[in-house]
């Protein structure tokens, strides 16, 4: 797959021919330096250069392995490096937890579009790591020459705040550099009960950092960005976050942190509108229930959970479920809600883009057999739920946008479709409050897998945003009008992340700015067009019946 740009029989040549310049008493030309060695403020890092072009620096620390003494802790800057470092293969993942949110089997074709695009690397533990705090850079070119004026985009990737990796088939970066010329940037950080236990907040001694360490992992990624970029060609003061799911839930907790405050320039929101943490009487019950569960005490905590195993304190968590270890209100790292009861002020001029799928539901239940029995009587008993006297209403207003669906993908909207809407316009409106722009949109391109029967799930839009369809073509599709919407949403990401402001990518139509009142939204489809005031019956119902912290799926 990859090879060295210069290999030792190159090198030998070149050094007899500058010998043989300067024993005739000319000028010695300068010899290229290697794109794939560049100096970072932790060391020397050797990369790849694939045969494509892209430039690959892998596994790349950015914080010293929260082990031992320094597990539940906030990450610590690793120190500098005297010999220069591998950088040519993928970092573990965190330690994997999963949530149970996902469908229980997907059928064969669908399971096989998934593996397909949500591949691992090779060489990565399942079941993840504690040692994970790495990043991976793809660039066009580095060092002096490359000019540090590329746009620079960091990806956090879904999963909730339980699982998930940056490695992934469709997460990776080489099409957005190669054909966009952006660097761009993976991360991965602390999860679930590693990244999300509250021990400093609920008083137990000894520990710094650990409510949010996940988060705060992030934060460091970032600094690293911030000092390091412009050796990959990449613009330290353009750098966009983005993400999907418990990503985009990462974006928007991001746009909250003091620690993260000038640390990125612009942010999308995917499926993951992040409105509330969990509060911190709810995070001090988790530990808890956590330290009862171990059979320790507060008082010998700081003692006993550096020298635990990783499935001793697994073991525990599971029993307590994923859902438990998320943000989590704490005085120093998140000292405020997101975006509730508004935006915060201190991202006021980072502008942002949001959006959702159209059908995001449906990734969840295609894999329960009982799925496509839904009744008409059960979709209107899931809309009494979702919004409790107004059932009848909101089934009505979904029967009129999509008048073709069965019960069982209606009912996905007035479970799923509804939750989005609420969440991400919410979260769109108070936004719109401030001086910088807020763009929003639906993905509304149906995919393939078992006759489409997923429609255009939760996860869809991944590798149309990476320029990754033709790398998942069974999970994407292959048609000249899958692989055309591809390169426009991609260029629309490269767009928004040079400037700001996604108008200007190539075949986009004109994308209004988003306002409380109109709500104009870009659904990106075959023929991709704003709409005014989406969902309209709906959203005046969300509007008496808000559910400020409803999930986006």
């Amino acid at each position: 797959m990859t090879m060295p740009v210069l290999n030792r029989r190159m090198i030998l040549l070149g050094s007899a021919a500058l010998a043989g310049v300067a024993a005739c008493g000319g000028e010695a030309p300068k010899v290229a330096a290697d794109p794939t060695l560049v100096s970072t403020t932790l060391g020397k890092l050797r990369g790849v250069q694939t045969e494509n072009g892209v430039l690959e620096f892998l596994g790349v620390r950015y914080a010293q392995p929260p082990l031992g003494a320094l597990r539940f802790q906030a990450p610590v800057k690793p120190s500098v490096l005297e010999a220069e470092q591998a950088a040519t293969s993928y970092g573990q993942a965190s330690v994997q937890m999963r949530s149970g949110a996902g469908a229980a089997a997907y059928p064969p074709l669908v399971q096989a579009a998934m593996t397909e695009a949500f591949a691992p690397p090779d060489g990565i533990k399942p079941e993840g790591d504690e040692d994970c705090l790495m990043l991976n850079v793809y660039a066009q070119k580095t060092g002096a020459e490359a000019g540090a004026t590329r746009p620079v985009m960091v990806w956090l990737h879904g999963g909730g705040f339980s699982y998930g990796q940056a490695g992934l088939n469709i997460y990776r970066g080489h099409n957005l550099a190669k054909n966009h010329d952006v660097v761009f940037v993976g991360v991965n950080h602390r999860l679930n009960i590693f990244g999300f236990l509250a021990l400093d907040s609920a008083g137990v001694p000894g520990f710094t950092g650990s409510a949010n360490a996940g988060m705060l992992d992030i934060v460091m990624a970032l600094e690293w960005v911030r000092d390091n970029i412009a050796q990959f060609g990449g613009d330290p003061g353009n750098v966009t976050i983005f993400g999907q799911s418990g990503g985009g839930a990462k974006v928007s907790t991001l746009l909250a942190m003091p620690a993260a405050n000038g640390l990125f320039h612009k942010a999308v929101i995917q499926s993951g509108a992040g409105l509330r943490a969990a509060s911190k009487e709810d995070a001090a019950d988790t530990v808890s229930e956590f330290i009862i569960g171990l059979g320790i005490s507060a008082s010998n905590a700081a003692q006993m959970l550096p020298t635990l195993s990783t499935e001793d304190i697994l073991s525990v968590a599971r029993e307590m479920g994923a859902n438990k270890f998320r943000p989590s209100i704490d005085d120093a790292s998140i000292p405020r809600h997101p975006f509730d009861p508004d935006a915060p002020a201190q991202s006021a001029n980072i502008p942002i883009m949001i959006g959702f799928t159209k059908d995001e539901q449906t990734l969840y239940n295609v894999g329960n057999p009982e799925w496509v029995k839904t009744t008409d009587k059960q979709v209107l008993e899931a809309a009494n739920r979702s919004a409790p006297g107004k059932g009848a209403e909101v089934t009505a207003a979904f029967k009129t946008t999509y008048p073709d669906y069965a019960p069982h993908h209606l009912l996905m909207q007035v479970t799923g479709t509804y939750r989005s809407l609420s969440s991400h316009h919410t979260l769109a409106s108070r936004k719109a409050a401030q001086p910088a722009g807020v763009y929003a949109f639906i993905f509304a391109h149906d995919i393939p897998p078992q006759d489409f029967i997923l429609k255009a799930p939760h996860t869809a839009e991944i590798p149309y945003v990476m320029d990754n369809v033709a790398e998942a073509p069974l999970f994407a599709g292959a048609t000249e009008d899958d692989l055309a919407l591809g390169k426009l949403m991609s260029a629309t990401w490269v767009q928004f992340a040079r400037t700001g402001d996604p108008n200007g990518a190539p075949g986009l139509p004109q994308w209004p700015k988003f306002d409380a009142a109109t709500r104009p939204t870009m659904f990106f489809r075959k023929a991709s067009e704003v709409a005014t005031e989406p969902f309209k019956d709906v959203w005046t119902i969300i509007q008496t019946n808000p559910n400020p912290n409803a999930p986006p799926i």
